[in-house]
C-alpha cells in the first residue's frame, strides 16, 4: 500500500501534533473511496473522492455570489481604475466559457476539489469589460485590455489591474467535452507558469475529491503537478489533426 507524505503545515504550531502515524490510504467503504480517515482527540477527519453528480460539494466549490466581504474586496480593486483615470470599455468575449474553477490533477485523473479551508480555493468569471480573480481575500477586477482568439480552443487576454499592471492570460483548451483549460500566465517572454481550471458549468462531470471536517480546518490535501508541456503538445496534435 502506498504511503502519501501529508504537506507541512506552517500556519501554527499546534497543527503539528496530528498524529504522525495517520496516513494518506487509499480504502473503499460503500462505494466511497476514502483517501484518508482519522479520528484525533473525537475529532473526524477524511478525505474522500465524491462521485455523487447532485453532491452539495459542487455547489459549494462553484459560488459565485459575493458576500459583503467580498463586496469591499472587490470594489478596493476597482478604485485602482478611479484614481488612475482608466476607463472601463466593453470587449466583445465570445466562444469561450465565463465562469471557470480551479482544478487537480491526482494520479493522472483531473478531480475538482472541495478545500478544508476556502482561502486555497480560485475561481475566475469573465464579463465584457472585466476579468475577476476570485481568491482568498476576495475578487479582484483586472481590465480587459485585450481579447483574442488563436483558433477554436486558444484564448489570450491581455489584463491590467490593481495587483499586476501588465498581465498576460492564455486559455488553452485541452478538453472541449468536460470543460477542462490549461491557464498560462506569461511572467517574461521566456517564462510562464501553469494551473489547471475547468468551465463551471461543467465542473459535475468530474468527481469531486472532498477534504471533510465539520468542526476545523485540516491540511490540504497534496495533489500530483501533471505535465503541463504534455498536455500542451497533445492540444497543439489535436489542432493540427484538425486542420
Amino acid at each position: 500500500m502506498k504511503i502519501l507524505t501529508k504537506t507541512q503545515c506552517n500556519i501554527f504550531t499546534i497543527l503539528i501534533i496530528l498524529v504522525s502515524s495517520q496516513s494518506f490510504a487509499q480504502k473503499t467503504v460503500n462505494d466511497t473511496i476514502f483517501l484518508l480517515k482519522e479520528n484525533y482527540k473525537g475529532i473526524y477527519h477524511s478525505i474522500f473522492i465524491d462521485t455523487d453528480k447532485n453532491s452539495k460539494f459542487y455547489n459549494q466549490i462553484s459560488d459565485f455570489s459575493f458576500s459583503e466581504f467580498d463586496k469591499d474586496s472587490y470594489n478596493y480593486s476597482m478604485e485602482y481604475f478611479n484614481e488612475n483615470n482608466i476607463l472601463l470599455t466593453k470587449t466583445i468575449i465570445k466562444d469561450i466559457p465565463k465562469e471557470w474553477i480551479c482544478l487537480k490533477f491526482y494520479k493522472g485523473e483531473f478531480y475538482s476539489y472541495k478545500p478544508s479551508d476556502f482561502y486555497t480555493h480560485y475561481q475566475a468569471s469573465i464579463n465584457d469589460t472585466t476579468f475577476i480573480d476570485h481568491t482568498g481575500e476576495g475578487p479582484v477586477a483586472n481590465k480587459i485590455l485585450s481579447f483574442s482568439k488563436t483558433d477554436s480552443i486558444t484564448f489570450e487576454f491581455k489584463l491590467n489591474g490593481l495587483y499586476n499592471k501588465e498581465r498576460d492570460l492564455v486559455v488553452h483548451i485541452i478538453d472541449e467535452k468536460n470543460g477542462i483549460a490549461v491557464f498560462e500566465e506569461k511572467t517574461t517572454e521566456q517564462d510562464s507558469f501553469y494551473y489547471l481550471m475547468i468551465s463551471a458549468e461543467k465542473v459535475r462531470n468530474l468527481p469531486i475529491i472532498v477534504n471533510y471536517c465539520e468542526t476545523q480546518k485540516q491540511i490540504e490535501f497534496h495533489f500530483d503537478e501533471p505535465d503541463y508541456k504534455k498536455l500542451l503538445t497533445q492540444k497543439e496534435n489535436k489542432i493540427q489533426t484538425q486542420n
